[in-house]
């Protein structure tokens, strides 16, 4: 799915409508996943593009949490 047009166009506007990738690429030492570019979440648009804006990818790393534990 990440190379169809609809997951690139996911990736590079969704902070638009409120939404995130969830387990973005490379980052599953910080999130316990491994990518998953079909995973959305909805956070409001204000956080998500606070996100894109100042280039933070995870979840726990906006919102100044611990690494995730493994669960992969």
């Amino acid at each position: 799915f990440a190379d169809q047009p609809a997951a690139v166009w996911a990736k590079a506007n969704a902070h638009r409508f409120g939404f995130v990738v969830r387990y973005p690429w490379m980052q599953q030492e910080i999130t316990g996943y491994y990518y998953e570019s079909w995973h959305l979440r909805y956070i409001g648009v204000e956080a998500a593009m606070d996100m894109s804006k100042r280039g933070i990818e995870t979840l726990e790393q906006y919102f100044g949490l611990e690494a995730a534990p493994g669960y992969l």
